[in-house]
């Protein structure tokens, strides 16, 4: 028999069965379970978290519009033209936080997407390729541009779960910078070796650095196309470099919703989906005129 350990703790309560922290890694992959940071930022929460970015005076940090979620009194936000990186997903205007204090000041940020984690990137390690409105913040030398996906051929292009129009984030001119990402769920790495190869859900990438080769392959026969749950089409990504994996999509969370709801029709009454008391009436509306 196997014996239960309550090891999470929610609101006072501790939930049998449930675990703090799993494995560091799982099939190869890299485990991310929790935000790991600089020192200059706090972390509360390792779902559903809230990141404090410390400003130092005339420090200046950018976000997404709608990340944020306080401020001190000395740090200012200002809205800015986006410009290229509106096509690759992201708002027409991007936010600048700046500490005009003499004094140490903060900024807390919450992802814009649901059960989120956030992912740090330092690129100094190289341009990133993400999934369309991945970027959440970063520091102000982050570049975020549109990028034609880097596709092994036009089946690819079309069946590999992005669009033919990508987001890169890179250094700017001013030197290297930290990126903060959104995914959704638990994040997993993977390093992958020259050569080297890993067959993904098309929804699973979050983004994949350069020299990684991005191809589909077919899941198999008729049967599988039809009712494996995977389309007809998986994704293969081929060394060198490193892939970042998510178990929740944004697309697939919609998808649940949708299937959970009903999509309005259904069971929900009927006519317009209207509740049935109020179809009612309006048929008794019509019985009137029509006497």
């Amino acid at each position: 028999m196997v014996e239960v350990n309550p090891t999470e703790v929610v609101m006072g309560q501790a939930v049998p069965g449930a675990v703090e922290a799993g494995p560091a890694s799982i099939g190869g992959m890299s485990v991310i379970s929790r935000t790991e940071l600089p020192g200059e930022f706090n972390v509360a929460g390792s779902r559903y978290s809230v990141l404090q970015k410390n400003l130092q005076p005339g420090e200046e940090f950018q976000g997404e519009s709608g990340v944020m979620m306080y401020m001190s009194d000395d740090v200012k936000m200002e809205a800015r033209f986006g410009g290229w990186r509106m096509f690759s997903g992201e708002g027409l205007a991007k936010v600048n936080f700046k500490n005009h204090g003499s004094t140490p000041g903060v900024v807390g940020l919450t992802p814009n997407l649901p059960m989120s984690v956030v992912i740090p990137y330092e690129t100094s390690q190289g341009p990133l390729n993400c999934k369309r409105g991945a970027f959440m913040a970063g520091d102000k030398n982050i570049r975020v541009h549109p990028k034609i996906l880097p596709a092994s051929s036009a089946l690819a292009c079309c069946c590999g779960g992005m669009p033919p129009i990508i987001q890169e984030i890179k250094s700017g001119p001013e030197g290297h910078g930290l990126a903060l990402l959104n995914a959704g769920g638990t994040l997993v790495t993977k390093n992958l070796e020259p050569g080297e190869s890993i067959i993904v859900d098309t929804n699973a990438v979050v983004a994949f650095t350069q020299g990684v080769g991005y191809d589909v392959r077919t899941v198999g026969n008729f049967m599988t196309c039809c009712f494996g749950g995977e389309g007809c089409f998986n994704t293969e990504m081929k060394g060198p470099g490193t892939v970042y994996l998510q178990t929740v999509s944004y697309e697939g969370l919609m998808k649940s919703l949708v299937k959970t709801t009903g999509g309005g029709g259904g069971e929900g009454g009927g006519g317009g989906g209207a509740p049935p008391e109020a179809e009612e009436i309006e048929r008794g509306k019509g019985s009137d005129r029509t006497r």
